[in-house]
Formats: structure tokens, C-alpha cells, sequence
């Protein structure tokens, strides 16, 4: 038999079981979903697109280590997907059903990958949201396709004040211990304290398959210079969290409004983590107002 070899799946069973996952949080995804693939020269990307067909497209970008429909699952609650379309690529060399070989953030391939999708799209310019890990891609696509970007929504994002590795590191301690043991869903638990501070299985049962089945390295990603993005002139709105521990709200504010040249809103929520999109809110006036106003922007005509 072929030795298999991943840079993503620790075997081919891992490969299987993360992808029944990956169908299974799809399947119970309650919004109309649309999948294709796309050829770019870093190999195959599988797409996903949520919502109305012919709603304003939105490309969007996810963080690392997540599972696309588990991932996005917050957007097609809080956005108006009868007038916006989620289109949401599996990162090559991530989990999914892209291609499996790592890209390089240093060397600018997740923008050049991101460019190859839109022309094979033919989206000559898009609406783009960056979650978590996946500010990172946008701003990246901002630095080296500023005028293919019509506007860009950045949700608790990395790429402008992000947490330490040293802090990473910590939530991603039982993949990457030495000791030869199962990793359990309380270790898993205890692990993302920081990061998940309620009640929630499917993202602590996710993580545990991940830390499981998933290769797991040190991330590459890094944060946006000034100069990178000063030819950047769409509009951008940002939300950020006040308790996130991987990219703390009041840092993000204060550091965007000093690197992002045409900040057109900006919201501090307090929900208390950096995944409190998954938690039932449905008594939050901040929130209310911030969903309110983060479909405004998007569905606005510039």
C-alpha cells in the first residue's frame, strides 16, 4: 500500500473521521448550502457557500485548527443570509476537503491563494469578513489586492494586536505534550478555559478530535504592518471582544484606529470570550445593536 502522507492528518484514518465531522456539523446547518471545488496552483480548494444564491457575496475566512461549518455556524444566525452570501473556502493545508499541503503566510501565498479563488469565481471585487486567525488572511489580501476588497468586516481578528505564542501554546497543550494518553474531553475542557468560559460540547468535542487526529504546529501567522495596508482605502467596520484572550478587544480598537486608514466603525463587545458568538445571547442589547449594525454596513451600496 502508498505510504500516505499529510501535512494536516496524523493518518488515513484521521483524514476520515475529522471529514465525517466535517459532514456532520454541515448537515445541520439550517440555511441553504451550496459546496464546489476550484483549481489554484496550490491545489484543489473546497468551497462552501450559506445562504440565498443570489445574495450579496461575502468571502469569508475562519481561524486555524476549526472545522468550516462548526466555524461559521455563529454567521448564518447573526447575518441576513437572505441577502448575503457566506462563501467560506476550506484553507489549503487546514481541515477540510482542500488540499492538504501547508501554505506560508511569510511568503504571502494565503492572498495569492485567496486572488486565484476569486478569479476563478470571477469576482472581480468582493465584501470580505475575516473571524479570528482568518483577520490574518484578509489583511494579508488587503496588503497585496487593496482595490479587489469592497469592504472588509473584521470579527475578533487576528493580524493587528494578537496574543503571545507562549499563550497559543497553552491552549493547544494536550496535542502537543509528550505523554503517550488519550486526550479526554475534560482535558480539552481545561485547556481553552481562556478561550471558551461556557458550557459548550460540540466546540469541546471538535477540539478533542482535532487534538487527536489533526497535526498540530505552531502557527506562522503574523500581524499587519501600517505601511503594508496604507493603500488600503474600503471601508472597514471592526468588532472586537473586551475579555478575548487571543486578540483582547481594547488592543485591537486602539492599534486599528492607527494602522487601518478608512475605520468606519468600531464595536467592543462583552461576552465574555473569544467564542462567545456561540453562546446563546439572545438578551444582549450590545450584541443586538452590533448585529444590527454589522448587516447595515454590509448590505450598504458604496
Amino acid at each position: 500500500m502508498e505510504e500516505y502522507t499529510s501535512d494536516i492528518y496524523k493518518s488515513r484514518d484521521s483524514r476520515h473521521l475529522l471529514h465525517n465531522l466535517y459532514r456532520k456539523y454541515l448537515m445541520a446547518i439550517d440555511v441553504p448550502v451550496r459546496e464546489c471545488m476550484v483549481e489554484t496552483r496550490f491545489g484543489d480548494t473546497h468551497i462552501v457557500r450559506y445562504g440565498n444564491p443570489n445574495g450579496k457575496p461575502l468571502l469569508t475566512f475562519y481561524g486555524e485548527l476549526a472545522i468550516n461549518p462548526l466555524a461559521i455556524r455563529p454567521f448564518t444566525k447573526i447575518l441576513d443570509l437572505d441577502k448575503i452570501q457566506l462563501i467560506v473556502p476550506d484553507p489549503v493545508g487546514q481541515i477540510g476537503f482542500s488540499a492538504e499541503k501547508k501554505l506560508s503566510f511569510s511568503k504571502g501565498e494565503y492572498s495569492d491563494w485567496t486572488i486565484q479563488i476569486m478569479n476563478e469565481l470571477e469576482l472581480q471585487t468582493v465584501s470580505v469578513l475575516g473571524y479570528s486567525f482568518g483577520g490574518s488572511i484578509a489583511l494579508q489580501l488587503c496588503a497585496n489586492a487593496a482595490l479587489r476588497i469592497e469592504q472588509l468586516l473584521l470579527i475578533m481578528p487576528g493580524g493587528i494586536a494578537s496574543a503571545s505564542t507562549s499563550k497559543i501554546a497553552k491552549l493547544t497543550k494536550p496535542a502537543l505534550s509528550k505523554a503517550d494518553k488519550e486526550i479526554t474531553n475534560e482535558t480539552v475542557k481545561k485547556a481553552l478555559q481562556p478561550v471558551l468560559t461556557f458550557p459548550q460540547e460540540e466546540l469541546i468535542e471538535a477540539a478533542r478530535m482535532i487534538f487527536t487526529h489533526a497535526k498540530i504546529e505552531k502557527t506562522g501567522l503574523s500581524d499587519i504592518k501600517k505601511k503594508d495596508i496604507k493603500k488600503f482605502r474600503s471601508p472597514v467596520y471592526l468588532i472586537a471582544e473586551k475579555s478575548d484572550y487571543l486578540f483582547p478587544g481594547e488592543n485591537i480598537q486602539k492599534r486599528a484606529k492607527k494602522i487601518i486608514p478608512r475605520l468606519e466603525g468600531s464595536r467592543l463587545l462583552k461576552l465574555g470570550c473569544h467564542y462567545g458568538l456561540f453562546e446563546e445571547n439572545d438578551n444582549d442589547d450590545d450584541l443586538k445593536e452590533a448585529i444590527t449594525a454589522i448587516n447595515d454596513f454590509l448590505l450598504r451600496t458604496f
